[in-house]
């Protein structure tokens, strides 16, 4: 089986938060600002609708209408993957018919969120799903928050489906690792990594980039790490890898897209309202985060630039 797989979708991925207005509506003016810095940062790829885009929180027609307000503003200028997970098919084909329009050269789907589906059952509706979506497709492979398949289960579908040409793997099990390794020998596939603390792990067994959110605030840290390993510095990419692992430390008390929200606002970065307001503990931490986060990014900035510039 041949899989059609887009020489852009390598590299460096940054997954973006969306920014919500005090209703819930997605604030479109403010993704262009967040569009605009990573335009200004030269982030090589970008993925809208992801985990770190609080896909769950929007309507289809948001979802449709952050589609579309991306794929205008960016205008070809960076690759990009658009995240059609729903907890419908309907939903899902629409999404993805709406990512092929908008010029997306991918799709991300994670399995559904709410009803939990034995495995066997599962993998049954995903194949017959995915045989239909008109865009390549990345597996999403994030069980914290939705059905899981094993990894066995996620190749069935590699395998069976022409246009499924591999997997993000956000599980944060580094045990995968060299599972895939030996999966991507044997079968035509492609592998990103998702979680950030396994980044350089991920690279050295053999995955092919990352759609990360730690690059939707620091797109530099994680396109260092990456383009270092991949010259054979393999000492400057593990000296980033100790910034970006001291960066997850720190944001660690903060659902992920909260916390990427908050270090792009202590940038300069407008990102709206949080899901849920912050009770008293959090109003604290948050203080202390973003006063650390510029101290941090200063030597991560400068880092990152004798690297970048060799």
């Amino acid at each position: 089986m041949t899989k059609q797989i887009p020489p852009a979708l390598a590299g460096v991925f940054a997954a973006l938060p969306t920014p919500y207005q005090v209703d819930g509506t997605p604030d479109v003016d403010k993704l262009q600002g967040i569009l605009d810095f990573h335009l200004d940062q030269k982030t090589p790829g970008l993925c809208v609708g992801g985990v770190t885009g609080e896909y769950a929180t929007c309507s289809v027609e948001q979802r449709l209408s952050l589609f579309q307000t991306a794929s205008r503003y960016i205008n070809g200028r960076i690759p990009l993957v658009f995240g059609i997970g729903g907890e419908h098919f309907g939903h899902v084909q629409r999404l993805a018919r709406a990512a092929a329009d908008c010029g997306a050269i991918a799709t991300l789907l994670p399995s559904p969120s709410f009803f939990k589906f034995r495995s066997s059952d599962l993998l049954a509706f995903l194949k017959k799903v995915t045989a239909d979506l008109p865009l390549p497709v990345l597996f999403y492979n994030i069980p914290q928050f939705t059905s899981g398949l094993s990894l066995d289960d996620v190749l069935s579908l590699i395998d069976s489906v022409p246009n499924v040409i591999g997997l993000k793997d956000s599980s944060g099990m580094p045990q995968n690792l060299p599972f895939l390794l030996k999966a991507k020998q044997s079968r035509q596939m492609i592998f990103f990594i998702g979680s950030d603390g396994l980044l350089l792990d991920a690279f050295e067994n053999g995955a092919d980039g990352s759609i990360s959110g730690i690059a939707g605030v620091c797109p530099d840290l994680i396109r260092g790490i990456y383009e270092t390993f991949r010259s054979g510095q393999q000492g400057s990419a593990k000296h980033l890898q100790t910034l970006l692992d001291e960066l997850i430390a720190h944001i660690d008390a903060f659902p992920p897209p909260w916390a990427i929200k908050l270090a792009l606002q202590a940038r300069g970065i407008e990102t709206g309202v949080l899901s849920w307001p912050l009770g008293e503990h959090l109003q604290s931490k948050k203080e202390e985060l973003q006063a650390w986060f510029m101290e941090w990014l200063a030597r991560s900035e400068a880092a990152c630039g004798k690297l970048l510039a060799k």
